[in-house]
């Protein structure tokens, strides 16, 4: 008879484990692995072999190869450091390239050396005239027309010296109206001026256009200057202007017609605008001679002006600068690329005035214009645009005190970042951080004087000749673009990497899936593993089965 204790039990293996799968009895460990690093190490091993055999990354697969079994470890440290090696100069390469990305995003660089200059309109020409009132008609016939024939002999007087006092109007130049603003009794009654539009009063007293310009010439044909020539208000108040489009005729007229404004294909002494001012001996005031010309785009609003001499020949050789910017700039904010798109409106950067294209130029008008209007609650419309657009208060001739009293801010224009280069001493002053636009287009003006020989013009002293034109047929366009986009850095990154690695995009999605979906399925495979069961063994002995226990 059998018993079930004396059945044969298995063994336990004497010097190895089998993979523990040797039997229905746990395998021995060492204890040293028992630990749980230990345990994690040799948990992890089989799927790492895995994923280095199978890695698109080169240098890896040497790490787990089979043949390297009966060599020397050394093969494997070697193969170990070079791909650390490599790796480290993969990590400085790419450090070093997102340093220039995120620094130096931005790039001008010569896009034409050789455009020619009638691609751009001519600039438009501003003659400012220090002397630009008509005394005759402002003590005379303005005084009837504007206050009427029942003023006071009080009011007259107001009128003729306010009027002479800022007959040479300029925003920073305020201080010419000093001898009116000392005077206290013509001073606290200068409310008795309020109900005049200022505007008008200057159109009426100002010299007309045949009073001033004698000839003219363009691109040197004979033509009437004030064909070409239109009033228009700027910061230096109400100036002759050639080639503007600022009006509403003017604008009409770009619209109607292609080749306005006007351009020419020429360039040198007599190629472009050539004028002869003449201002009768009889109308010129003492300390107010001269003209002051004013160089800017057709659709700016106003630019500084420069101080040409009378009975003089002067030279303005211009030469313009134009930058366009690269679409792709947008990828980064105004601040980073330093200039502003028409379309970016919504920018706290962006200041310029209602229907206006925007220039740098029409930025610091602007500019100027809210700091007028925060100190003095008005805006001055012989200085300014006025548009139904703006809620601005036109300031009436009471509020020229005001206007007077910040005349040392309204002077001296300063950039946000000047503070750290150059020190100033005057703590009043208009801040103005404008941006270019991204297509922008500077002139850059040359001015040479000499003596008029009466000669040429055959008209009497007071005359003066100024001939502006383009120095050369060609000029250099420039282009911004993108130093670096966001695709030519992943460009180069993978180039990087397939230099140092030769891994693509592929092998980080890749090593991704090795190390998060197929770890957890390589986990929970290992989880749903059953222990093995034993084999039970029946033995018949006749009518009966006997069952061994189980162990």
């Amino acid at each position: 008879m059998f018993y079930p204790l004396e059945l044969p039990r298995v063994r336990r293996p004497l010097f190895r484990d089998y993979g523990g799968q040797s039997g229905l009895i746990p395998t021995q460990r060492h204890a040293g692995k028992g630990r749980r690093l230990g345990k994690l190490w040799h948990f992890m091993l089989p799927y790492l072999k895995d994923y280095a055999e199978g890695s698109s990354v080169h240098g890896i697969r040497y790490l787990a190869d089979p043949k390297m079994r009966n060599c020397t470890s050394h093969f494997r440290l070697i193969w170990l450091l070079i791909l650390v090696a490599t790796s480290i100069g993969a990590i400085v390469v790419y450090v070093d390239l997102n340093e220039l990305y995120q620094r130096v995003r931005i790039q001008t660089t010569i896009r034409n050396t050789m455009l020619p200059i009638f691609r751009i309109p001519f600039p438009s020409i501003g003659f400012c005239p220090r002397n630009r009132l008509n005394w005759m008609v402002l003590e005379n016939e303005a005084v009837h027309h504007f206050l009427g024939a029942n003023a006071s002999a009080a009011q007259k007087h107001l009128f003729i010296e306010f009027f002479t006092a800022a007959g040479d109007p300029h925003l920073a130049r305020l201080n010419d109206m000093s001898n009116f603003f000392e005077n206290k009794t013509l001073s606290d009654e200068l409310h008795m001026l309020d109900h005049l539009d200022l505007r008008e009063v200057y159109k009426f007293i100002q010299f007309k256009c045949q009073d001033l310009f004698h000839i003219c010439h363009w691109r040197g044909n004979p033509v009437n200057c004030c064909e070409l020539i239109e009033y228009q208000f700027t910061e230096s108040g109400l100036c002759f202007v050639f080639n503007t489009e600022i009006s509403p005729v003017s604008r009409q007229k770009a619209k109607e017609n292609k080749y306005y404004p006007l351009r020419t294909p020429q360039y040198g002494e007599g190629s472009g605008l050539d004028v002869f001012v003449r201002l009768n001996r009889s109308y010129i005031r003492p300390g107010k001679r001269d003209i002051n010309v004013m160089i800017k785009q057709p659709q700016q609003w106003s630019d500084v002006v420069r101080h040409v001499p009378h009975e003089a020949h002067t030279r303005i050789s211009v030469t313009p600068r134009f930058t366009v910017t690269d679409e792709r700039t947008r990828a980064v904010t105004p601040e980073v690329r330093r200039c502003i798109f028409a379309d970016e409106v919504h920018n706290p950067h962006y200041k310029n005035f209602p229907d206006f294209d925007y220039w740098v130029g029409n930025c610091r008008s602007r500019c100027h214009q809210e700091h007028v209007i925060q100190l003095c609650k008005c805006s001055p419309s012989i200085f300014f645009p006025i548009s139904d657009k703006d809620n601005f208060t036109v300031c009436k001739a009471s509020d020229f005190k005001c206007l007077y009293d910040n005349r040392v801010t309204f002077s001296i224009e300063r950039h946000p970042e000047e503070d750290d280069y150059v020190k100033n001493p005057f703590k009043e002053s208009m801040i103005c951080d404008c941006f270019t636009s991204c297509t922008q287009l500077i002139f850059d003006r040359v001015f040479t004087t000499t003596t008029l020989d009466n000669n040429e013009t055959d008209t009497e002293a007071g005359t003066m000749r100024l001939d502006i034109f383009y120095q050369s047929g060609w000029f250099i366009q420039y282009q911004t673009t993108m130093r670096f986009t966001f695709v030519e850095l992943l460009a180069s990154f993978g180039g990087i990497i397939g230099l140092f690695l030769g891994a693509s995009l592929l092998s980080a999605f890749e090593l991704a899936y090795y190390f998060s979906i197929g770890l957890y399925l390589y986990i929970h495979d290992k989880r749903k593993l059953k222990k093995p069961q034993p084999r039970v063994v029946t033995i018949p002995f006749g009518q009966r089965k006997i069952t061994p226990i189980k162990f």
